[in-house]
């Protein structure tokens, strides 16, 4: 097929309204050979969303490793009597782990749903909780020390968040010790229409107390829940949720300062196994009061938790489309260079893809989440899908990416009947902005790996950007994107029947 043509079906799923007013971008090649199947403006930059997470995650397969485990310790300053008292401080050292324990099905597996709390409050009522206690990594770490025979503290307890230097990317901190993603989940369950709803939370702790006057409405209403903060410690929900919303309907709360409320729920763990503090459980991480990061590193070490590897992460962050996730890789890949910095971890990011051949000039990328300075051209998301099939690792990036029609974010895009479910692997991008005050679908994408029904192995990306939202209000943005979803589900399944 000559470059800058796409087959009939396809050309007719990106007509009619409102997919005629976005600009497209299709390109599908052979895996092993590169050559062209089809195409549509495959050097044009398109805004990537989220399809920018399998930069950041092939990056950071390569610089740490799929077998790679997060190892979280609680040093002390100071020397244990043989009563149990410790004379100094407890540290606990964030080495950026995830999940630190609060998703852990295994010691080596993660669980992973098919929509995340992290995004619980973008798309009200769709997304899960995992089943798994978020506290407990905390609680194998506090159980550590209380075996080491510690039943008393008489310093402080501090988190040590210097791993790499404070960044926060789309307003949210990107923080080296996270529980629950640093996240309080609020869980709603509806009654009788007219009826208070429920509402309970976790994890729970001292540092928060919660406020509800959420109202029941009836079955097949839309959602309408706010969450505000009165004070750093009072979070208060409001709104209605329908009779028949799935129970429970999660909403989250973003804990504004990370490092205080890992410590209050270290402190917390610690005092469920028989070990007191003589420090204040609420307040602020005393981190003045560290001794130097080589010093730290020389400690005793009271407790460790290890993660399982991260091939479960980059499943995580590909899966789900977890953001914060994917904005852990760059200073994390900055770290493992002995360096500081997010941007650092960019810069790495963009050396692996040029070793990759990956032509420079053909993206823009910012951060490894997707906001709308990420920018990439169909050819450039292919031909790193195509080097990335070439490494010795890819099975763990394949495996990483959503299942069409089977799992993640393209669990419900197509019937699991369709020929096409379960030959498809790719990641999906999603963006909705309002440039001059009209908000738009700024991108909807689609990339990702195919076994075609002729049998041919290909790679293929999709985007469409600038989709007006015609009403211009954030529910029928939802929804745009949604039938997006969907519709670009179509599109890979028309070129699987036709490739």
């Amino acid at each position: 097929m000559p470059t800058n043509e796409v087959n009939p079906e396809v050309r007719e799923l990106m007509a009619g309204p409102p997919w005629e007013s976005g600009q497209w971008g299709v390109l599908v090649a052979d895996e092993a050979t590169g050559e062209i199947v089809q195409s549509l403006n495959p050097e044009s930059q398109f805004v990537t969303g989220s399809t920018a997470k399998t930069f950041a995650v092939g990056a950071a397969l390569d610089i740490l490793g799929s077998d790679h485990r997060f190892q979280t310790p609680i040093a002390h300053t100071g020397e244990v009597t043989a009563d149990g008292r410790l004379s100094g401080d407890l540290i606990m050292v964030g080495s950026g782990d995830l999940a630190l324990g609060g998703r852990s099905a295994s010691p080596d597996t993660l669980e992973v749903p098919d929509f995340d709390h992290f995004d619980a409050n973008a798309v009200p009522g769709m997304a899960t909780i995992t089943p798994q206690d978020p506290l407990a990594g905390l609680d194998e770490l506090a159980g550590q020390i209380a075996a080491e025979g510690i039943r008393k503290i008489d310093g402080d307890v501090v988190v040590d968040n210097r791993l790499w230097d404070p960044i926060s990317v789309g307003g949210v901190p990107i923080t080296p010790t996270m529980i629950n993603d640093n996240l309080i989940d609020l869980l709603i369950s509806p009654l009788d229409r007219g009826q208070p709803a429920t509402v309970d939370w976790r994890p729970k702790t001292a540092a928060f107390t919660v406020e509800s006057d959420v109202m029941t409405t009836p079955i097949g209403t839309k959602p309408a829940v706010t969450v505000d903060a009165a004070d750093s410690g009072h979070i208060i929900v409001h709104g209605t949720v329908p009779a028949d919303a799935k129970t429970p309907f999660v909403a989250t709360y973003q804990v504004p300062d990370p490092p205080a409320f890992a410590r209050t729920l270290l402190i917390e763990a610690l005092a469920r196994h028989g070990v007191t503090t003589s420090a204040p459980t609420l307040g602020t991480n005393p981190s003045d009061i560290l001794p130097s990061q080589d010093r730290v590193a020389a400690l005793p070490v009271s407790a460790s938790y290890t993660s399982p590897p991260f091939s479960e992460y980059a499943k995580l962050i590909n899966k789900v489309s977890h953001n914060l996730g994917a904005n852990l890789l760059p200073p994390l890949m900055a770290a493992q260079r002995g360096l500081q910095t997010y941007e650092e971890g960019m810069q790495i990011e963009r050396e692996f893809l040029a070793k990759s051949g990956v032509d420079p000039a053909s993206f823009t990328l910012v951060d490894a989440q997707g906001l709308p300075g990420d920018k990439a051209t169909p050819l450039a998301q292919t031909e790193l899908l195509r080097a990335l099939a070439r490494r010795d690792d890819f099975e763990v990036f394949y495996d990483s990416m959503p299942s069409l029609g089977l799992d993640g974010s393209l669990a419900d895009v197509i019937d699991r009947t369709d020929p096409a479910a379960g030959q498809i692997r790719a990641k999906t991008g999603t963006l909705v902005d309002a440039p001059d005050g009209n908000m738009q679908l700024a991108t909807k994408a689609l990339a990702g790996y195919m076994n075609s029904q002729s049998g041919r192995r290909l790679v293929f990306a999709i985007y469409v950007n600038n989709i007006p939202v015609p009403s211009g209000t954030v529910e029928d943005a939802i929804d745009l994107a949604l039938d997006a979803n969907k519709q670009l589900g179509a599109i890979a399944a028309a070129i699987y029947r036709s490739s």
